[in-house]
């Protein structure tokens, strides 16, 4: 006796597309495997390192509540204006002149506002640290204890090339911090 053995074509279909999706799938994972080994492989040290940035008034960490929204552990500056100081380093093992700094501020969220301060070191020689000061800097928003999202801003340092000067890498770092007027900054530990 023969049997007959019938397929529903609703069933091929629905397997076919799971397996078409998994080879796309694969495909797309071994190729992001590929991107990002890549990437790694270009980044290095940077020709010019930031090794610290002070803002002052000095900024202080916090938890804030604005309504139900807690946010933890929060960079707070408590004045309207501020100053950015910036250390950074020459890592390589020749003088570069002309460094161009760039400091942009914008407030998180929105576009368009939005703040640049170009500066420019004049040199450093190998090995050398500077300063790169940003001074009098108003804030774009403020929190006022009331609003979570009003006082938030980025702020993002950027090194640019200079291959005339001898800097051939940029560099940037961006921070996040809340500026709130009603946060009060607490006593220092040696008054009384």
């Amino acid at each position: 006796m023969t049997k007959i053995v019938a397929l529903n074509r609703k069933y091929i279909a629905l397997v076919t597309c799971v397996l078409l999706i998994g080879l796309i799938g694969i495909a797309g994972y071994s190729l992001w495997q590929n991107k990002q080994a890549s990437v790694s492989k270009i980044n290095g040290t940077p020709e010019i390192q930031m090794l610290g940035v002070a803002v002052e008034p000095t900024s202080i960490v916090k938890d804030l509540t604005y309504g139900n929204v807690t946010l933890k552990g929060v960079q707070v500056i408590t004045s309207k204006t501020f100053d950015l100081i910036v250390t950074v380093q020459n890592t390589t093992a020749k003088k570069i002149t002309n460094i161009p700094v760039e400091l942009q501020v914008s407030l998180a969220g929105d576009e368009t506002k939005k703040v640049t301060s170009p500066g420019t070191l004049p040199s450093l020689e190998p090995g050398a640290t500077a300063r790169v000061a940003f001074r009098q800097i108003k804030c774009l928003g403020d929190a006022l204890g009331k609003s979570a999202t009003a006082g938030q801003h980025i702020m993002t340092v950027r090194i640019k090339s200079n291959p005339v000067g001898g800097l051939d890498q940029a560099t940037e770092a961006s921070f996040r911090f809340v500026v709130d007027s009603t946060v009060k900054a607490p006593a220092a530990a040696g008054k009384r």
